[in-house]
C-alpha cells in the first residue's frame, strides 16, 4: 500500500510539472489556471499593498514638505506685515509731529512738545502723565494742548515728568464761551468722556454741535482755543440756567503727543 501511495503522488507530480511545461510552451491554459490561481491573487495583494503603502509613504512625505513650504510663507507674511504696519505707524507719528512743529512755529506762548507715557487706567480721576518736567520749564497751570484743542493743564510737576488734569476731571474749570453767540460760560469736567458747560440762561438759543471755546478770563488758559462742541442741551422751567452737555474737540482717550503752553 505504501508503494502504491508512493507511486500516485509521483505520477501526480510529474503530471503539474508537465502541465507547467507544456503552458509554458503553448500559453495559458484554462486548465492549467486553476491550480495557480490562488497564487496569482496572493501575487497580485501583495503588489498592491505594496503599491499602496508606497503611495502613502510618498503622499505623507509631499504633505510634510507641503506644510513646512506653507509655514514658512506664513512666517514671511507676517513679517511683511510687521514692516508694513511700523511704516503706517511711522507715517502717522511723523504727521503728528509735524502738526506739532507747525504749533511751535506759530505761538509765541510755546513751552516745550511732550509725549504721553502713561494714564489712568481707570479714567477715574481723569489725568495723563507727561516726560516732561521741571527740568523742561514746566510749571503748575501750564496749558497742554495739541494741535486739534485744549486737554487740560499742569497739575503737579515732577523732575521728569508731569501730571496732566484733564478737562474732563470734575475738579477742572475753563472759562468759555459760545463762538456764535459769544454768551460766556464755564466748562466743568463730567469725570466720564464728557463736560458740562454751565451758566448759560435758558433765554440764550444753544444748538447741538455748537463750537466752544476758550474766553482766557481764567488767566490759564489762552483765548480763542476750539476747546468743545455742544452736545444736548436741557431747559427746565423753574431753572434760570439751562443745562448743556459738551465734548471735547479733542478726542483725551486718543492724545500720544501734546504742546505745553504757558499761562
Amino acid at each position: 500500500m505504501l508503494k502504491k501511495k508512493i507511486i500516485f503522488f509521483a505520477v501526480i507530480i510529474f503530471l503539474v510539472f508537465g502541465l507547467l511545461t507544456y503552458q509554458s510552451i503553448k500559453g495559458e491554459g484554462r486548465f492549467i489556471d486553476f491550480p495557480i490561481h490562488p497564487l496569482r491573487l496572493l501575487e497580485k495583494g501583495m503588489s498592491s499593498l505594496k503599491k499602496s503603502a508606497k503611495n502613502l509613504i510618498n503622499s505623507y512625505v509631499l504633505i510634510v514638505g507641503k506644510e513646512k513650504e506653507n509655514q514658512k510663507l506664513l512666517d514671511k507674511i507676517s513679517g511683511f506685515e510687521q514692516e508694513i504696519n511700523k511704516y503706517i505707524e511711522a507715517g502717522k507719528e511723523n504727521e503728528r509731529l509735524r502738526k506739532i512743529l507747525k504749533m511751535k512755529s506759530a505761538r509765541p506762548d510755546y513751552i516745550a512738545s511732550a509725549e504721553v507715557f502713561a494714564r489712568d487706567p481707570t479714567n477715574w480721576f481723569q489725568m495723563l502723565w507727561i516726560n516732561k518736567g521741571a527740568k523742561d520749564g514746566i510749571t503748575r497751570d501750564m496749558v497742554v494742548v495739541t494741535p486739534v484743542g485744549p486737554v487740560g493743564r499742569i497739575y503737579r510737576v515732577f523732575d521728569e515728568g508731569a501730571h496732566v488734569l484733564l478737562i474732563t476731571n470734575v475738579n477742572s474749570s475753563v472759562a468759555v464761551r459760545l463762538q456764535s453767540s459769544r454768551v460766556e460760560g464755564i466748562l466743568e469736567g463730567r469725570g466720564d468722556s464728557g463736560c458740562y458747560l454751565k451758566y448759560i440762561s435758558k433765554d440764550v438759543d444753544v444748538k447741538a454741535g455748537e463750537s466752544i471755546i476758550t474766553s482766557g478770563l481764567d488767566g490759564i488758559y489762552p483765548p480763542g482755543l476750539l476747546i468743545a462742541h455742544v452736545s444736548d442741551t436741557e431747559i427746565e422751567g423753574s431753572e434760570i440756567f439751562q443745562q448743556v452737555e459738551a465734548m471735547p474737540a479733542q478726542d483725551l482717550n486718543t492724545v500720544e503727543e501734546v504742546v505745553i503752553l504757558k499761562k
